[in-house]
Order: structure tokens, then C-alpha cells, then sequence
């Protein structure tokens, strides 16, 4: 059986606009995932701030740490697109899908070490632009009190923000 029958097997569930499918550091549920339509978005929380990391588009797997190790998820993720359908890769189907389609182990360990190295640039991109603000901030001199804008634009404890306490994840 080939790598397409396996996928047409899979589970599916349909997410909206907005929502967290899971969130960084939460316990997984020993799940991966298949994008089938739609746009995700990954985000990792870097010194207190969610950085987007990267878009996941339709045909790529994600979650696989939770498959390999049922480690905590590395990063939260979160529906970008109008909808999004996903299709559930468990232990057992992972399995089935190992043996059934050689395929599937080749083309997941391509793209787990293409985003190994795409991502360790974009860490330490972040980190680079961070460190030159410091350096930045310690050189100019400070605004005087009361020059400052209170209207900045942010939106904190705003009803939309995916990565709020309240915000209950689908996928796990």
C-alpha cells in the first residue's frame, strides 16, 4: 500500500480560524498530524514573547516528537487559514503506516531534518536581533517621563489571543 492510500485512511478533524490545535510545553496526547487543507501556524514562546516560527501548508506532517518520545509539545500551533483538515497519525497508525509505506518513514525523516536546520536559523536569527536591541538600547539615552506614548497599540488580555489561558487547544 502506498503512502496516499495510508493518508486516505486517517482520522480527520476540521479546525476554524484562530484555533490552538496545541500549545507549547503541554503534555502531548501521542498524536502527529497530516495537513490536508488549510494554513497553521507555529509559534515558540522566546524569552516571554510568541515568535512565529514557521507556516505548516497542506502535505506536511507535523507533531511527530509526540509519536517518537510523547515528549511535551515543542511549540503551539495555531489555525491561520478560514479552516483547516487534519488528519490523525496515532502510535498504532504510525506503525501501520511505517510498514505499509516505506515512503512515509523517508519523506518524514527528510522533512524533521530540513526543519532541524530552518529552524536553528531562525532561533538564532531571533536571538542575533534581540542581542543587537540590547546593545542599541544601552547606547542611546533613555526618553525622558511623560514622552512616552501610552496609546502603543498593544493588546494585552485581548479576547483573541490564541495563547491566552483560556484558550483551550483542539488537539490535545
Amino acid at each position: 500500500m502506498g503512502l496516499k492510500e495510508s493518508l486516505a485512511k486517517l482520522s480527520m478533524i476540521n479546525i476554524k480560524r484562530g484555533e490552538v490545535l496545541f500549545k507549547e510545553g503541554v503534555p502531548s496526547n501521542g498524536a502527529m498530524f497530516f495537513l490536508f487543507e488549510g494554513q497553521l501556524d507555529i509559534y515558540k514562546q522566546i524569552e516571554g514573547k510568541h515568535i512565529k516560527l514557521r507556516s505548516i501548508l497542506p502535505g506536511e506532517f507535523f507533531g511527530e516528537m509526540a509519536i517518537i518520545n510523547n515528549s511535551p509539545r515543542a511549540a503551539s500551533i495555531v489555525v491561520v487559514s478560514e479552516s483547516a483538515k487534519l488528519g490523525i497519525i496515532n502510535r498504532t497508525t504510525f506503525g501501520q503506516m511505517s510498514q505499509e509505506s516505506p515512503e512515509f518513514l523517508f519523506l518524514l525523516l527528510k522533512k524533521v531534518i530540513e526543519r532541524l536546520y530552518e529552524t536553528d536559523g531562525k532561533i538564532r536569527a531571533i536571538k542575533r536581533k534581540q542581542d543587537e536591541d540590547t546593545m542599541i538600547a544601552k547606547v542611546l539615552p533613555t526618553p525622558a517621563s511623560g514622552l512616552t506614548s501610552s496609546g502603543s497599540g498593544e493588546q494585552n488580555g485581548s479576547s483573541g489571543d490564541p495563547f491566552s489561558d483560556n484558550a483551550t487547544p483542539i488537539g490535545e
